[in-house]
């Protein structure tokens, strides 16, 4: 397994509908070729929560997985579709699909039973090696933000150890759990490669064991988180740092309460930006309003001219 396929900064591509929430695929496949056609960008997610797969049908996920892929292959980057299955049978389905589509790995969101009382980690565990076993497929392991779905660091470095487990999006935005992990991985060897999902300590977490990022707000001002990754990957925390504080408004312009609307003001900027037709969102999903919009945009304009 060639654990460096998965280092770098990887965009969770949003998913353009049309007006009548159909899927764009022309601009799905602009923006997508855009985003993989950019210097510093090592692939792309698809379907992931910023690419709305909790509000796509089965058959609509495996067209984004596609069409993404084709687009990143097409510049030798790669594809991590993104899946939320609810059983050990449902991801084994899934993921053989995904075997026969440009999909170079398949990142799994917890499943709902996770966080069903105090689950243990032995459960956790076996439902990833009930996964590896099926599928040569590889896997990436998904932290994310909501603390009773959280893996403790003990049970992440057991599921580290299985053969085609690749890679970990940390995304608990918790320090303290960020820190603990990234030590006892490296404390047991474990090749798995950490990419953050914290925008708030991005930069510090390649001080602290991250080797890339899987970020939803990379969507916009991609070039600078890309200087940020390679600022980060190349050693020079101090320089990560500092753009890390550049982009922080940005991200907190993108994930202003309510944070369920943060795919609509992605889209409405790249909209803006010409890459997608539409800014739509689907419902329960409300977007945003006129006045809401053009704040954003005025305030975007500012602070990437000042990021630059």
């Amino acid at each position: 397994m060639d654990y460096s396929r998965f280092e770098g900064l990887f965009i969770p591509t949003v998913t353009p509908f049309n007006p009548d929430y159909s899927l764009d695929v022309k601009s799905l496949e602009r923006l997508a070729h855009h985003q993989a056609s950019m210097d510093g960008v090592a692939g792309l997610s698809s379907c992931a929560r910023i690419g709305e797969g909790t509000v796509l049908r089965l058959e609509e996920k495996y067209e984004v997985y596609r069409v993404t892929g084709e687009a990143a292959h097409a510049y030798g980057k790669r594809n991590i579709a993104t899946i939320a299955p609810q059983s050990t049978a449902e991801a084994i389905e899934i993921i053989r699909k995904l075997e026969t589509l440009p999909v170079d790995a398949a990142m799994i969101f917890p499943p709902l039973l996770f966080a069903w009382g105090k689950v243990g980690g032995d459960l956790k565990v076996r439902f990833f090696e009930d996964i590896q076993k099926a599928t040569r497929l590889p896997i990436v392991l998904f932290q994310i933000p909501v603390q009773s779905y959280w893996y403790d660091p003990e049970t992440i470095t057991r599921i580290a150890a299985l053969p085609n487990v690749v890679a970990f999006k940390e995304a608990s935005f918790n320090l303290e759990l960020y820190t603990e992990t990234c030590r006892q991985l490296r404390a047991a060897g474990r090749e798995m490669r950490v990419l953050t999902g914290n925008d708030h300590f991005v930069g510090k977490s390649y001080e602290l064991g991250a080797v890339g990022a899987l970020i939803g707000v990379s969507n916009v001002a991609t070039e600078i988180w890309a200087a940020l990754d390679r600022a980060g990957r190349s050693g020079d925390f101090a320089r990560a740092l500092e753009l890390q504080h550049e982009l922080k408004r940005i991200s907190s312009l993108i994930f202003a309460e309510p944070i369920v609307e943060a795919v609509a003001r992605l889209k409405v900027i790249l909209q803006e930006e010409g890459h997608i037709a539409h800014a739509v969102v689907r419902p329960p999903q409300m977007g945003i309003n006129a006045a809401e919009k053009e704040r954003l945009l005025a305030s975007y304009r500012e602070l990437y001219a000042e990021a630059q």
